[in-house]
């Protein structure tokens, strides 16, 4: 428990940069896994697209657990002000070859451990020792067997506690998937309630939960909740380790007293000379005669102007930046304690965000100063220097206008983006548009039924008997659409079809099960390898037809009840 909460304090307390540099990687690959189990498990080009997507898809794995290891490191430099040696850029780049290649065998020692269950704990241990240790310990010559041995000898340190965390880490990954779950069905429903806006949460949440890519969803969105906090706990668990040879712990508390000292002697000498001079102004104002008051009255009025510099320093030493006799705890919090947690964690996001800024400015500065020496030397001097100097504050308004315009064309695009989707729903019907039944971009709602079911004679004429069938689909979807028992989106799949049908159409047991039987035999022959059978076609037409008159006669029961209330 006192990893837990040394953990949580040292991320709670870490800057937002930090934070930054974390999920720059982790944020990228998640999104990335996401829509690979998304495509490959509805795409018809699955097969195509797979082996590039995955070669994508673990550049980005090796891209985050670099970044996880530069969290790591700035956790430690926390711990141990000082305590990381610099390291020059090719032995930066073996210790991130050295991570990459210890990362790429953690399925198969994750598989081991799950088969033979004792060693997981060690297996896990290690495996978050790798990001720890990578960026953490002296450069070497051979850093991949210092990272393999260092992160072996660490997870077998205090292994019992090691165990005892990972056993609340379930815990809390179970809860916090729990809240994301949650969180998931209950924000679609306010928003519902207060907007009326209709999403898949809200029309059918029982096929919205079991769906495999909202089940990956979550993971990984809890995922991206509680990785800090654990590589916080093992970074503390390493540093301890480690401590016991080389006593960086007491080394890193000694370096914080001193900073908090220091900054105590700063404060308490500022406020002892303002002090001071307020006393010496006091008692100069009591001895010097007052000008306009006779001899008589001079006593009294000194007195009455001592009083009053009395009240002001006792007003003035009454404020909080004065009061250095307080606990440090208070002293600690300081000007601090009045802004709020939100907007620290704010200005320290602006302060990152400025700080990268100025990297790429001074990158940019560095190029043309190395344009300008391949050319012929650097212009000094006269008008030709003026004009070099004015090229950091171009740079600086360059940057903004370009952000600026990112911003615009973000906007622009939303925008565009959103009244086109209303513009395929409410105008595609009026308009004679080419359809091509091979895309998979195409949806029920840019045709009518009947506009379908003349492009599924065309192609049964021509013998594409695939692309017929499609266009018979997208007709029942059209026909269930305009009887209001579907809503139509491109998002959906035809297992949220056959969800929502349930629930639209109790009553109708004939529909759902003419419309389960054309759907089975839609996907057969286009997502799979079969052909279709002699008077399948006639089958489904006549299926077809069964919805038709299903829905027809629910449509005109719903009227006669209207007209009797």
């Amino acid at each position: 428990m006192q990893i837990l909460e040394e953990a949580f304090h040292l991320v709670r307390t870490t800057d937002a940069a930090s934070f930054w540099r974390y999920y720059i990687g982790a944020v990228p690959w998640s999104v990335g896994l996401l829509y690979f189990v998304a495509d490959m498990g509805r795409s018809s080009f699955a097969q195509r697209d797979a082996a590039l997507e995955a070669a994508v898809l673990t550049g980005l794995y090796f891209w985050m657990k670099i970044c996880e290891a530069r969290f790591c490191a700035l956790l430690w430099v926390r711990l141990d002000p000082g305590g990381i040696p610099k390291a020059t850029r090719l032995e930066r780049f073996r210790a991130s070859a050295a991570l990459a290649l210890c990362q790429s065998v953690q399925l198969p020692l994750l598989v081991v451990g799950l088969f033979f269950a004792i060693p997981l704990g060690w297996i896990l241990a290690t495996q978050r020792n790798f990001a720890v240790l990578a960026f953490t310990m002296p450069p070497s010559r051979r850093p991949l067997r210092d990272l393999v041995l260092g992160s072996i000898r660490y997870s077998h340190d205090q292994w019992a506690q090691n165990h005892g965390i990972l056993i609340l880490f379930f815990v809390i990954a179970l809860f916090t998937l729990v809240n994301v779950v949650a969180s998931c069905l209950f924000v679609p429903g306010l928003l519902k309630s207060f907007f009326g806006i209709e999403s898949v949460f809200t029309l059918s949440p029982q096929a919205a939960v079991l769906n495999t890519t909202f089940v990956i969803g979550v993971v990984l969105l809890m995922q991206l909740v509680i990785c800090p906090l654990m590589n916080a706990a093992y970074v503390l668990r390493c540093f301890y380790a480690r401590s016991r040879t080389t006593a960086a712990d007491l080394l890193g508390r000694l370096e914080q007293v001193r900073e908090i000292r220091r900054l105590e002697e700063r404060r308490v000498g500022g406020g002892a000379r303002v002090a001071t001079i307020w006393v010496a102004l006091g008692v100069l104002s009591a001895t010097l005669p007052v000008e306009g008051v006779p001899p008589g009255e001079s006593k009294s009025g000194s007195s009455v102007e001592v009083e009053r510099f009395r009240k002001e320093i006792n007003a003035t030493l009454e404020q909080k930046k004065y009061q250095w006799q307080l606990s440090r705890r208070s002293l600690d919090q300081g000007d601090d304690a009045a802004e709020s947690w939100l907007g620290q964690r704010l200005n320290e996001l602006a302060a990152s965000i400025r700080q990268l800024l100025e990297k790429v400015e001074r990158w940019m500065e560095e190029s043309i100063k190395r344009l300008f020496e391949r050319g012929g030397g650097m212009p000094t001097g006269g008008q030709e220097g003026k004009g070099f100097q004015g090229i950091s504050s171009t740079v600086s308004v360059v940057l903004v206008i370009v952000f600026l315009g990112l911003l615009v064309w973000l906007a622009i695009a939303l925008y565009r983006r959103n009244q086109g989707r209303e513009r395929v729903v409410g105008d595609d019907r009026e308009k004679v548009v080419v359809i091509d039944l091979a895309s998979e971009d195409i949806v029920a709602t840019q045709l009518h039924e009947d506009e379908w079911l003349r492009l599924a004679r065309e192609q049964i004429e021509k013998g594409e008997e695939r692309l017929a069938i499609r266009a018979l689909f997208l007709a029942t979807l059209a026909h269930l659409g305009e009887r209001n028992l579907l809503k139509i989106a491109r998002f959906k799949s035809n297992r949220d079809y056959r969800g929502e049908l349930f629930l639209r159409a109790r009553s109708l047991q004939e529909l759902r099960r003419a419309f389960d039987e054309n759907t089975g035999l839609f996907e057969r022959s286009w997502y799979g390898m079969h052909r279709l059978a002699e008077g399948a076609l006639d089958f489904y037409l006549k299926n077809h037809a069964l919805i038709g008159e299903e829905s027809s006669r629910d449509v005109a029961g719903s009227s006669r009840v209207a007209a009797t209330k």
